[in-house]
């Protein structure tokens, strides 16, 4: 058995957001936005729950010869990631001879940002393969192995495709609320 155990220490879960249209008391939305322009078409609802952002992929599912379903993925960041997130893009796309990565680099390193480690690779097969961008939470474990951290850990993790970020405007939303955070409006 692979024992995938975490790599710093782990914040607490906050609040399990069941439906994006019945938000728990406290929770704020910040902003949504739909994907209608990569392959997904997913909608993005990001909010401040307990001081921390989550980031919400709600969807109806409808899987072959099984009901429908409603699914609310939840993937957990500091606040901070909001105006970090953009710098860290724009690190991480640098050529070597201005300091960015190695050429071929896949994975930025490791960095501490609002209390917690943070991490932005590049993602390859999503889109139909046109690729986009992974931000990996490793100071947060999913939930769904939040209690077998002896055993299995997992991060949280957002990815998000080249054409939404830059065509479709989240990273012109996460940009605005990034500079609202760091103005203290947030």
């Amino acid at each position: 058995m692979w024992i995938t155990k975490p790599k710093y220490p782990i914040k607490p879960n906050v609040q399990k957001i069941q439906h994006h249209e019945q938000l728990p008391t406290g929770v704020v939305e910040l902003a949504r936005l739909k994907d209608d322009i990569s392959h997904n078409k997913n909608l993005w609802v990001l909010t401040k729950n307990e001081g921390v952002l989550s980031i919400l992929k709600p969807r109806d599912v409808t899987p072959v010869n099984h009901p429908p379903f409603y699914s609310c993925a939840q993937h957990d960041f500091p606040m901070a990631m909001l105006s970090w997130f953009s710098r860290a893009l724009t690190e991480f796309q640098k050529p070597p001879a201005e300091g960015g990565l190695h050429a071929g680099a896949m994975s930025g390193g490791d960095e501490e940002v609002g209390g917690e480690m943070l991490c932005l690779q590049r993602a390859m097969g999503v889109d139909n393969s046109r690729g986009g961008y992974s931000v990996v939470n490793r100071s947060r474990c999913l939930r769904k192995y939040f209690d077998q951290m002896d055993t299995m850990f997992e991060p949280h993790e957002i990815c998000w495709p080249d054409r939404f970020l830059y065509d479709g405007g989240m990273l012109n939303l996460i940009t605005q609320l990034g500079q609202r955070v760091e103005a203290g409006d947030i």
